[in-house]
């Protein structure tokens, strides 16, 4: 049996063989009434740089970022409108996520102020 979440994750399930579920799709799972033959392990916290949830300190981190690659001036690293790509930036600052209308705004003000020193 497979099933597929709403997220677009999809795992294949077979009588009597144990299979890994994302933890993501644990609760769907489990309305399904598919549960764990065995008690989940607790779920290990994330190591490496939090992301910040201040927009102060998020802004800080995405301007280090942005220094950093206009400085290396690799042309991969940007889209065809020369905003960076996401995924540098992910990298770059360790987050699991960007949202492109964070980066966007981010972006203009950092090329504005850039653009008054």
């Amino acid at each position: 049996m497979t099933v597929s979440s709403v997220s677009g994750r999809s795992v294949e399930f077979k009588r009597g063989e144990p299979t890994y579920a994302p933890p993501q799709m644990h609760a769907e799972l489990i309305e399904r009434g598919i549960v764990p033959a065995e008690a989940m392990p607790e779920e290990p916290e994330a190591t490496g740089p939090k992301e910040p949830t201040l927009m102060q300190e998020r802004e800080a981190a995405l301007f280090a970022a942005f220094e950093k690659i206009a400085v290396r001036g690799k042309r991969t690293d940007f889209t065809a409108v020369g905003v960076p790509h996401n995924a540098v930036l992910v990298k770059e600052l360790g987050w699991n996520d960007l949202n492109a209308k964070e980066r966007d705004a981010a972006w203009a003000k950092w090329q504005l102020e850039r653009a008054e020193k």
